[in-house]
């Protein structure tokens, strides 16, 4: 079950992590830690041309592990299509983002 989230104006599509099936298309990803009041922080931020081999063996899972107490880890995408947005505007967005949130894992 996917559920839309609004992150910086953005339109991203979430679900859990351990239900997270993509497909090899081009995205910013976000991953979110939920707590158990329902409040999310963004934990981590990339991009990819291939989102579904990139998730599903994330060398900074640990991280996220380690640094969502809840344990509810969930994936957001928005999709890049590359006839809408080059690898050089994919790298660009993932800088605003994460200049933004300044999340714990990863470091660009």
């Amino acid at each position: 079950m996917s559920t839309p989230l609004t992150i910086k104006n953005l339109p991203f599509v979430c679900v859990r992590l351990n239900d997270a099936d993509f497909k090899d298309v081009a995205a910013i990803y976000v991953i979110i830690c939920v707590s158990e009041s329902g409040s999310w922080k963004v934990i981590d931020v990339g991009q990819s041309g291939q989102l579904g081999t990139r998730i599903d063996d994330h060398p900074r899972m640990d991280c996220w592990k380690n640094n969502c107490p809840s344990g509810n880890i969930w994936v957001c995408i928005y999709k890049t299509p590359t006839a809408d947005m080059t690898k050089d505007q994919r790298l660009a967005l993932e800088k605003e983002l994460r200049d933004f949130y300044k999340p714990n894992c990863g470091d660009r």
